[in-house]
């Protein structure tokens, strides 16, 4: 028997998680939706029409969070889209720590840590890993400092890593 391809999002409730998830189930790949909100997901869910997608409710920036969704692929994964992502825009004087340590957290740790917990299953299925960037990884603009910092990080993990696997 044929396994079906596995594909993981992390963000999967809305925007490009969610558009993500559809096209991945419209092509008939089982589909494992990840993010925060039970109510988002189920929406997600319901747009993919599809008995091969399901979700879990979990916190990428946790290890409890991780935890479950790595249980969620069984050991074997064939694609992670790191796509979770925050953002908070304004004058890097106006920023409160909370609004930094969530970015961080969410736009970086959590992608480097979830792909760390995750290689096993990945190297089980000689899988791939996708890190969900911005143009502000590229190109530091006013406002979005912090932001930037987070994506630029990104953008090095995701060179590293590729060339470290």
């Amino acid at each position: 028997m044929t396994q079906l391809t596995k594909v993981l999002i992390t963000g999967a409730g809305t925007g490009i998680g969610r558009a993500l998830a559809v096209k991945a189930a419209s092509m008939g790949f089982s589909v494992i939706l990840a993010g925060r909100s039970e109510e988002t997901l189920a929406s997600t869910l319901a747009a993919c029409a599809s008995d091969r997608v399901r979700y879990v409710v979990a916190d990428v920036t946790t290890a409890r969070g991780r935890g479950a969704i790595c249980a969620a692929t069984d050991g074997h994964l064939d694609y992670l889209i790191n796509n979770a992502g925050t953002l908070t825009v304004g004058h890097l004087q106006d920023m409160m720590d909370s609004d930094l340590e969530q970015m961080v957290a969410t736009n970086l740790v959590a992608p480097i840590a979830l792909t760390r917990d995750l290689l096993p299953a990945l190297r089980a299925a000689q899988g791939r890993i996708v890190n969900i960037g911005s143009v502000f990884g590229d190109i530091a603009y006013p406002f979005f400092a912090a932001y930037s910092a987070t994506k630029f990080g990104l953008r090095g993990f995701s060179d590293a890593i590729r060339r470290e696997l």
